[in-house]
């Protein structure tokens, strides 16, 4: 079968789960042609260098170097995302008209479907967390029209979704019938080998909050002990040692897996692939909620009340502190078989 995969370029998360839908889409022998765009689309041209792409620009999201600056920034673009989103869907309808796709798969981009083709949305957030209830329902009134454009919604967690809570369950506006849940998607393993390394910090997302992440760490990294290892989340390679701490720019998919495997406690954003990693290889964990992002804020918190996680706010962020707590929670089991989650969705969708 001929399959469109479109995947939401705003952070990497949503390219590192698709990856492993990807690579047994190929190991079938279907034909996978991909619309991405940005980093995303990079990171999977790397990955599947063979692999045909169109480059579709994503929403104009902007984030902001305050969090309540975000909020009344995306109200005001509003209207030009909206604007974004109708044309690329028009673009995309032309490609279709050249691919004559069988079916179309989007992660979490609501301009990639076909009404009249078998469409496959692959989301968590289906309910934005906000802090006022009224725009919560309207998250999920918007979410409730764009999701009937497709045949079938599938969330990458548990139906208990023990992982992602309010976001994707008891859920008004969405026939409860059009949701599968597949399980968590990563592209990493359990490798089950020793944890040699004390404090793994994690240093990712979108510019600015990500430099902001990074000089408040390094600042704080000559106060931390045992084996220490940064990773700065830059394009460029390299390492070097700063005070007790192994830093490195970039690492590659192989490296993160093997040093997250390696890690007792793992410093890092409250991204839900971060969490859909951490779930598979096991761990202790404390979040730092990207400023800005209601849903990061919101696992951060929803896991730190199950007595899975510590988490600190980034404007009073303290990482000995957050070490220390961090290792009183039971953390994350581990070991669960992510190939199984790929099996549903391919059961799903084929």
């Amino acid at each position: 079968m001929k399959i469109a995969f479109g995947v939401c370029s705003l952070g990497l998360g949503h390219a590192t789960r698709s990856a492993p839908i990807i690579r047994r889409l190929l190991k079938e022998g279907h034909e996978v042609v991909l619309i991405s765009h940005g980093r995303a689309l990079s990171l999977l041209t790397m990955e599947f260098p063979s692999i045909k792409y169109y480059d579709l620009v994503d929403y104009p999201i902007r984030y902001t170097e305050k969090a309540h600056q975000f909020l009344p920034l995306f109200i005001r673009d509003s209207r030009r995302i909206m604007k974004t989103m109708i044309e690329n869907h028009r673009i995309f309808l032309d490609i279709d008209k050249k691919e004559n796709f069988d079916v179309i798969i989007s992660d979490s981009r609501y301009d990639v479907f076909n009404r009249f083709k078998p469409s496959y949305l692959l989301i968590h957030q289906l309910r934005i967390m906000l802090k006022s209830a009224v725009l919560r329902g309207g998250t999920m009134l918007y979410n409730g029209y764009m999701t009937k454009f497709y045949r079938t919604i599938l969330v990458p967690d548990f139906e208990d979704c023990r992982l992602s809570g309010e976001m994707a369950k008891n859920l008004r506006f969405i026939p409860e019938d059009k949701i599968e849940y597949v399980g968590p998607l990563s592209s990493f393993r359990n490798l089950n080998c020793e944890r040699d390394i004390d404090v793994l910090i994690s240093i990712s997302g979108p510019e600015p909050q990500r430099s902001m992440f990074e000089k408040i760490a390094l600042k704080q990294i000559d106060n931390l002990n045992g084996k220490v290892v940064v990773t700065l989340g830059r394009p460029e390679k390299g390492k070097h040692v700063e005070s007790n701490a192994e830093i490195h720019y970039y690492l590659s998919a192989d490296e993160r897996e093997r040093i997250m495997n390696r890690s007792k406690i793992i410093i890092s954003r409250s991204g839900y692939s971060t969490i859909m990693d951490m779930y598979i290889i096991g761990g202790k964990a404390g979040f730092i909620p990207t400023p800005g992002q209601p849903e990061q804020r919101y696992l951060a918190k929803y896991l730190n009340n199950r007595g899975v996680a510590a988490w600190m706010p980034q404007e009073s962020l303290d990482i000995p502190r957050l070490i220390s707590e961090a290792a009183k929670y039971r953390g994350f089991k581990g070991n669960y078989d992510g190939e199984s989650s790929v099996n549903k969705v391919l059961e799903v969708i084929l």
